[in-house]
């Protein structure tokens, strides 16, 4: 007898011995049981994952002689029709390829046919595999004894690709989704295989396979039977990676690690190491990706016990996980069509280091928020050269942001800024302290912190804690709010009064996330889901009366070499910065994608006339 491959040897020949798709068998064994059968009935799935088998197996439990001419939701398969019908000689099941009779003549065949009567058992069943072939034409000879056939034909279809049937098909058909297989599935029928073929198969080598396999259980019998033809019947891990091509673990940790610690070196070493081996770079992208996705997920919901996965997580953020993903998401499609797949690998590399190394927007708002407040630039788990560069890098953000300096009246000030009076406020005050103490009192004057207080005001004026709260933890995005005032609250719902010069920012400060944090602030103070509504006819807040001195003696800064004194502080903390900044720092600064998105948003500007000569 000759030699039969696993995919055929071990093909399911029952409903129990299909592997994973339970959801089908059992609905179509509870059918035949309750006499409800259908007469079409369509199986879709991806490859390998068992609808032929399921379709066989449903002829045989129609047409088996065990149950003395009746349908049995257990075929014997042993019968003289159960064994015909899994040799494929029956005549009362007829298999036709949708490729190759696809013509509306074979169709016009099968509908002269269908009138015969069975040969021996109780059904003529017609089994149709890739029905998406058919033409139009074929599927349109075919709707009228689709939806009404003799009482003796059932039509079992199957298809890969559900969306090319016409939908007047689908509406004939009890539709039947098979599942791609998980890889736990595949290697556990991959070692029940193993022991009955006396096979010693590294569980290992079965995990690598079903990896490989993605998905298709045929996939995974066909490259088991490749390795056993390779090295016999001991399998191992190393086996199965010499024969396909597959990256072991290690190598993909080691490729992640040196990619997120921005070694590019390292990174290029690994995949010249691989291509050099003759490994499948494509896949070896697709595992890099997977690595990250388990790395993204980890973060999210960190595991009980520690991995390799999450100690890599610890030194990336979130967003640049996803920054990673969406990248080399993209590069896996240009990868499989290009002819060069080690250069594409690397440029993909190379600009996903380089992601790593751009400051996000969220980076850019930390860093304004702190030179703001006069506190250090917040340190990354990724480097930023952008911001972690020399102090005169960082100057024009400490000029547009500050009215310190001599170019302050100069800047255009940011939307969450242009009605509050707290900067002028905090930067004019003179203080006879010396230089380093100046930016001490970042707290403006006209919002003293009523934390302490929130319980005993929360029930008359609830915004004011709210508003006082948010503002503290991120001026730049919440220091508006104190500019609104509390109304009333109706219900649950809280209605604030604002200043009707803020009406065109609209969509800049009450975007759906903000209205959505000081919601929830509201609720957790007061208690119970509450609403946020506002309206615009408050009263304009008075203007900053500092500001005049300020601006007065900005002409003399730019023609005489003696700078304002509005403080002796003041003064100390300006002169070293501007004289740091060179005109090509101060372009290149400008020039940065990051930093227009961030003047974009707010709408501000960085004006900064570099150091004359003397």
């Amino acid at each position: 007898m000759s030699y039969r491959v696993f995919a055929r040897k071990y093909r399911p020949q029952r409903f129990e011995e299909v592997v994973g798709q339970e959801h089908i068998t059992r609905t179509l064994q509870n059918a035949i049981t309750g006499k409800r059968l259908a007469q079409a009935y369509l199986f879709v799935g991806p490859r390998g994952v068992g609808k032929t088998s399921s379709a066989r197996i449903l002829a045989k439990a129609l047409n088996c002689l065990a149950n003395k001419g009746e349908p049995t939701d257990n075929p014997c398969g042993f019968c003289d029709a159960c064994v015909e019908i899994a040799e494929g000689r029956s005549l009362d099941v007829i298999e036709i390829d949708g490729a190759s009779n696809n013509s509306v003549e074979s169709v016009r065949t099968l509908r002269e046919n269908a009138a015969y009567a069975p040969a021996r058992g109780p059904f003529k069943v017609y089994l149709i595999d890739e029905v998406h072939m058919l033409s139009t034409a074929a599927f349109n000879a075919l709707l009228k004894t689709l939806e009404e056939p003799p009482e003796h034909v059932k039509f079992l279809f199957a298809t890969t690709e559900a969306q090319k049937v016409p939908a007047t098909i689908l509406s004939r058909c009890q539709r039947f989704d098979l599942r791609r297989l998980t890889p736990e599935l595949i290697a556990g029928h991959l070692l029940h295989i193993a022991e009955n073929e006396k096979i010693v198969l590294d569980p290992a080598a079965a995990a690598a396979i079903a990896r490989g396999a993605d998905g298709a259980m045929r996939d995974a019998e066909s490259m088991l039977d490749q390795v056993v033809a390779f090295c016999g019947n001991t399998i191992t891990s190393a086996d199965v990676q010499s024969v396909f091509g597959f990256t072991p673990r290690e190598t993909v940790l080691e490729l992640a690690a040196a990619l997120l610690a921005l070694d590019t070196t390292g990174a290029l070493a690994v995949v010249k190491e691989q291509a050099e081996a003759g490994k499948d770079l494509a896949r070896l992208l697709g595992d890099l990706v997977g690595l990250l996705r388990d790395i993204l997920i980890g973060k999210v919901h960190p595991p009980q016990e520690p991995s390799d996965e999450s100690q890599l997580g610890e030194s990336v953020t979130q967003e640049k996980l996803l920054v990673l993903l969406d990248h080399f998401g993209e590069s896996e499609g240009r990868l499989r069509w290009a002819t060069d797949k080690k250069l594409q690998l690397d440029v993909a590399l190379i600009k996903g280091i380089h992601l790593l190394g751009e400051a996000s927007l969220s980076d850019v708002l930390d860093a304004l928020s702190a030179l703001r407040g006069g506190a250090p630039l917040p340190e990354r788990s990724v480097a930023r050269p952008s911001f972690q560069r020399p102090p005169s890098s960082a100057a024009p953000v400490a000029q547009a942001t500050s009215a310190a300096g001599p170019v302050s009246p100069k800047v255009t000030p940011l939307p969450a800024a242009t009605t509050r009076p707290e900067p002028p406020k905090v930067e004019s005050k003179p203080a006879p302290a010396p230089a380093p103490k100046v930016e001490a009192p970042v707290e403006p004057p006209a919002s003293p912190s009523p934390i302490p207080d929130a319980p005993a005001s929360s029930s008359s004026d609830p915004w004011s804690v709210v508003a006082n709260q948010l503002s503290t933890d991120s001026p730049l995005k919440f220091g508006w709010t104190e500019d609104g005032k509390f109304i009333e609250q109706i219900g649950n719902a809280v209605l604030v009064e604002f200043p009707p010069s803020m009406e065109h920012q609209t969509k800049t400060l009450f975007w759906p996330q903000a209205v959505k944090k000081i919601e929830e602030q509201l609720s957790a103070l007061i208690g119970g889901k509450v609403t946020f509504e506002y309206r615009f006819t408050g009263e304009e807040p008075p203007a900053p009366p500092e500001p005049e001195p300020v601006a007065a003696p900005q002409p003399k800064a730019s023609t005489s070499a003696p700078k304002p004194k509005f403080g002796e502080p003041a003064a100390k903390v300006a002169e070293p910065a501007v004289p740091a900044i060179s005109p090509e720092e101060l372009e290149a600064f400008k020039n940065d994608p990051l930093i227009k998105k961030a003047l974009e948003i707010f709408k501000a500007e960085i004006l900064l006339d570099p150091p004359k000569p003397a």
